[in-house]
């Protein structure tokens, strides 16, 4: 995942803005925008299994696709 972290003024008060994702993020400090950006990449970049309720109901799916049945 790719961030930019940077230096702002807003209101005459130095801030810290991180923009991911098409979204940016505003914290009081470096630390604290540093901090947000790593716990966010790591929770990105976490395995994200699927339930096998979920990998059996899309094989269903994709095999009634397949035969075309709406």
């Amino acid at each position: 995942m790719n961030f930019q972290i940077e230096q702002a003024s807003v209101q005459g008060r130095p801030r810290w803005r991180v923009h991911a994702c098409g979204m940016t993020f505003t914290f009081p400090t470096q630390e604290s925008a540093h901090n947000f950006a790593s716990k966010l990449a790591e929770r990105v970049d976490a395995p994200h299994p699927l339930p096998a309720e979920t990998l059996k109901y899309w094989d269903a799916q994709q095999a009634r696709m397949k035969q075309g049945i709406r």
